[in-house]
């Protein structure tokens, strides 16, 4: 008997058909943005000046300073003793992780909103953000970050007993080996624990994560040291009495703006810019996908508009809403940056803005959930996610294209151009 019950269920099963033919294109046009000509520039771009060369310096014994904990740099270092010291040996881990990142993102959106719906929002999300695509073509150490930051909170979403909880532990103790700016997901991933009843496992088991850490930068420091172990630990405290003093150094540059800049995308930065002989031009730059970068602030806000109206006015618990880990992981992963002396720049935001991604997933799943037209309407956001994805995708993957057509992409005045206002 066709009844409005059966043809919103048949228009839901067809949305979701759509949504995961969506899907997959935006997985093979992000794999296809991450992959393409890995070799080309033919160059060192970018920050690329810095960690290769450190993971090759490893490679041939010799010393140097960055401020940074070493895992990072020994995941690139990987790829050059295999491949060698050129741009493929540079970017190869970049791209392998920028591409896993996508998996992960699947296997999060289903843990966190317990949705097939979440699971292919995520995954799209994530393929077609084009920031991601740039930071994973070129050999720098942010896209590991993002990995490892979210690969610590679907750790904590996939714990179901104690015994498991350790390897929480383990990826957080990963995460802060790539950058400290990870720390701040130690809230999230204990909250979800915490509502697990797992809380004090975890607690018990961050010495795991804290041996892991120093047995790392042991290793880096006994590398650079010859193989001396006593030089190594003395090393390990030197270097991180350096490093919290050269933490807070401000550098000027013009591509630098401010933490309160960064959910409006005011200030992407152009990482490498190349002419062809037929007059084409190739950019990489770090720049969002824009509907998903703007969209995912709003999310922000609507999110915590959402937990107050259930909390507030509606009476009800929302303690095991999905919302509130994800917003929680935005707030605390941004709020470093609020006091720092450091000068930031966009990308130290890329932690924070996987957090807003997961909360924009959360409340589309929703809207599929509870509205008759919600599936279709969520259906409609993705497909102009991944129009607008493939548009700016050139720009994040050095794809030749006129003058004219970069000049289009420039939809705001502060892109790529210096802007003293948010560079001081």
């Amino acid at each position: 008997m066709d009844t409005p019950l059966r043809r919103e269920k048949v228009g839901r099963t067809r949305a979701f058909y759509v949504l995961g033919f969506v899907t997959a294109c935006a997985v093979v046009a992000g794999l296809w943005g991450r992959l393409r000509d890995l070799g080309f520039p033919p160059k060192r771009v970018f920050d690329e000046i810095y960690f290769p060369v450190f993971a090759n310096k490893y490679l041939e014994g010799e010393r140097f300073f960055d401020l940074h904990p070493p895992l990072g740099k020994f995941i690139i270092a990987a790829s050059i003793a295999l491949f060698g010291d050129d741009p493929i040996g540079w970017r190869l881990m970049p791209a392998v992780f920028g591409c896993a990142i996508i998996v992960l993102g699947a296997a999060l959106g289903w843990y966190l909103t317990k949705s097939r719906v979440g699971a292919l929002l995520l995954a799209a999300f994530l393929a077609v953000e084009t920031m991601l695509v740039a930071y994973s073509r070129l050999g720098i150490m942010d896209g590991f970050l993002v990995f490892f930051v979210l690969a610590t909170l679907l750790a904590a979403l996939w714990a179901r007993r104690g015994s498991q909880v350790v390897w929480v532990a383990v990826v957080l103790g990963l995460a802060i080996s790539v950058k400290w700016a990870a720390m701040p997901v130690v809230a999230p991933a204990g909250y979800v624990l915490w509502r697990k009843g797992l809380l004090r496992p975890f607690i018990a088991s961050l010495w795991v994560s804290a041996v892991l850490y120093v047995a790392i930068v042991f290793a880096e420091r006994l590398i650079l040291s010859g193989g001396a172990p006593w030089q190594a630990w003395q090393d390990v405290w030197a270097w991180h009495i350096r490093a919290v003093d050269k933490i807070t150094a401000a550098i000027p540059n013009p591509y630098a703006s401010p933490w309160w800049s960064w959910p409006l995308m005011l200030r992407p930065i152009r990482m490498f810019f190349g002419a062809t002989s037929a007059g084409d031009v190739q950019v990489i730059a770090a720049i969002g996908n824009p509907l998903l970068w703007w969209s995912s602030t709003l999310a922000v806000l609507a999110g915590l508009i959402e937990l107050g109206r259930r909390k507030l006015f509606l009476k009800e618990s929302v303690a095991d809403n999905p919302l509130v880990p994800a917003l929680l992981g935005y707030a605390l992963l941004l709020l470093p940056w609020i006091p720092g002396t450091r000068i930031p720049y966009i990308y130290n935001y890329l932690p924070s803005y996987a957090f807003a991604l997961l909360v924009l997933a959360c409340l589309l799943v929703s809207l599929w959930e509870r509205r008759s037209w919600g599936a279709w309407v969520v259906v409609a956001f993705a497909v102009c996610v991944l129009v607008v994805g493939l548009y700016f995708l050139p720009i994040a993957s050095a794809v030749p294209m006129s003058p004219e057509g970069l000049e289009q992409r420039q939809w705001l005045d502060t892109w790529f151009k210096p802007d003293p206002a948010l560079s001081s």
